[in-house]
């Protein structure tokens, strides 16, 4: 969006004010532009209370150009912010510096960054902006010998502290549309995640396209379950003997999860005959978590809280490449086993795509059985919804006033709830490369999972198998079930799944479905909803 980001980025703010001069800092500081790009457009600060403008500078770069850190500082915000993505840094002379409309973001949350150091790169136009507290400038005036002298402008809204505060400081710096309605203020400034999001619930509800969306569904399922009915399986009796060589067992687990508390934990790999000291887990701030039963303590061991979990999905995944290869380098020849749950699993399939670009497909067989447990592949429901619903001023409030009552570990904010929405780019991708064939691959799903549904749970490559557990905790019982076990021991035997019969199948995938579709009404109505009741700007 190179000139969406420019035309709408003047309104919902005071007219230009002269405010008194900031407290000198102690030290001068020197910024450099982020980017070696012409300006397309500069700053033009509102004239007119919701007046047109750009507050920031608009720099004409193409896609995939490189965007560096300003100054040295710390990160503050670095996440999706209405369908963009945007990076925020805060300097030792307390100035904050905005990049804007990634198509990648490289740093994380709490990243001390030097000057020059890469952000991200752009996804086509960089919008860049400076505000000191409460108040943006003209970032131009940085780039000159010692203090700059800038002239302040309030926002319209106090931005406030915290994650929350970083959000609204960006929304009003780069999302302000002039004398819309709520309903046209947020379908702007949301830009091609809207129409994305739009086009995503009008084929799944509107008319006529939901009608034969639906009979194609439909269809589907009625094939899905013939096929695991007919596929080659074990019967109930036939045993699932453990492995007689020594393997490794590498757990992923999901969204919220840390160092001492996970789901996936939950799988019984001593009843899979795996021995304790081969059992680790993954740690999301960079190789495995500290534990003092596991015999790799080689590897490099961190500590990873909810927050870890939340950041950008592509680097959690190059994380997990990196611990991969540590294991095979201090075990060399022995399988490495991967179970992931939830989110995790999505990581995994990350982790494959970087080892494959990095040593090529045959490197994979350092793998032994890749299995996934309740994971997202297709992108989650309700994942769209809060994507969606985030974007509009009314439903963020909603959804931070939710978060604050409740204690939700869950980050509407952070990187990883966007990507795992059914239409992001993310998605997208891993829908078009499946799992070699070279690697074992499970995809395990509960029927009545309320959380990842059994649809969202299929994966190019992989082989899907869907087990019968309902109730409103299905997406944790999933991992500690007796027939998840089984699947789990059959398939490391090198046996096929367990046999199902149509019925049941059926009855797994309608389940499904019906659960898919009931969250897709859900969460088309509360996004329509609160777009058209968000306030002004």
């Amino acid at each position: 969006m190179p000139r969406i980001a420019s035309v709408f980025c003047g309104a919902a703010l005071v007219v230009g004010l002269l405010a008194p001069p900031a407290q000198a800092a102690a030290v001068a500081f020197v910024y450099i532009p982020p980017v070696d790009a012409p300006v397309a457009d500069p700053f033009r600060p509102p004239t007119t209370p919701y007046g047109a403008g750009n507050r920031g500078l608009e720099y004409a770069t193409a896609p995939g150009a490189v965007v560096v850190v300003a100054a040295d500082g710390v990160v503050t915000f670095a996440g999706s912010v209405a369908g963009g993505l945007h990076v925020t840094v805060r300097h030792p002379d307390g100035l904050r510096t905005t990049y804007s409309f990634l198509a990648r973001i490289d740093v994380v949350v709490g990243q001390r960054v030097r000057q020059g150091d890469q952000v991200g790169v752009t996804r086509d136009h960089l919008h860049f902006g400076a505000r000191r507290g409460s108040a943006y400038f003209d970032p131009a005036s940085l780039f000159g010998s010692g203090r700059p002298e800038v002239r302040l402008v309030p926002f319209d809204e106090p931005p406030g502290e915290g994650a929350a505060g970083e959000r609204l400081s960006i929304e009003q710096l780069v999302g302000g549309v002039v004398g819309l309605a709520g309903l046209g203020a947020d379908w702007l400034r949301s830009g091609s995640g809207s129409l994305s999001t739009l086009g995503h619930y009008a084929g799944r509800l509107g008319l006529p396209n939901g009608l034969v969306s639906s009979a194609v569904v439909l269809l589907a399922a009625w094939n899905r379950a013939r096929a695991q009915a007919e596929r080659p399986c074990s019967a109930p009796g036939v045993p699932a003997p453990p492995p007689e060589a020594r393997r490794l067992a590498l757990l992923v687990a999901g969204l919220g999860s840390n160092s001492h508390h996970a789901t996936v934990a939950h799988i019984d790999t001593i009843g899979l005959g795996y021995a304790e000291a081969d059992v680790l887990r993954f740690s999301y701030a960079g190789g495995r978590t500290p534990d003092v039963t596991d015999g790799l303590g080689a590897i490099p061991a961190t500590q990873y809280g909810p927050a870890d979990t939340q950041n950008d999905l592509r680097a959690s995944g190059a994380r997990l490449a990196d611990l991969i290869e540590a294991m095979v380098a201090e075990q060399p020849g022995v399988l490495i086993d991967v179970y992931a749950h939830s989110q995790g699993g999505v990581v995994a399939r990350l982790a494959l795509v970087e080892l494959e670009a990095r040593h090529g497909v045959e490197w994979l067989a350092h793998l032994g059985l890749v299995a996934t447990l309740g994971s997202p592949h297709g992108g989650a429901h309700l994942a769209t919804a809060i994507d969606a619903a985030g974007s509009t001023r009314l439903g963020g409030m909603m959804l931070d006033g939710y978060a604050e009552a409740t204690g939700a570990a869950l980050d509407r904010h952070g990187l990883s709830a966007a990507q795992l929405s059914e239409v992001s780019e993310l998605v997208r991708e891993l829908q078009g490369h499946p799992i070699p064939p070279v690697v074992r691959s499970l995809s395990l799903a509960a029927s009545g999972d309320l959380l990842v549904p059994v649809p969202s749970t299929r994966a190019p490559g992989a082989t899907q198998i869907v087990v019968p557990i309902l109730g409103p905790q299905a997406h944790t019982r999933l991992v500690s079930s007796v027939e998840v076990h089984r699947e789990l021991g059959l398939a490391l035997a090198g046996l096929p799944p367990g046999c199902r019969s149509f019925a049941a199948a059926l009855s797994d995938e309608l389940i499904g479905e019906g659960i898919g579709y009931g969250e897709d009404v859900v969460g088309a109505f509360a996004w329509a909803a609160t777009t058209a009741l968000s306030p002004m700007g």
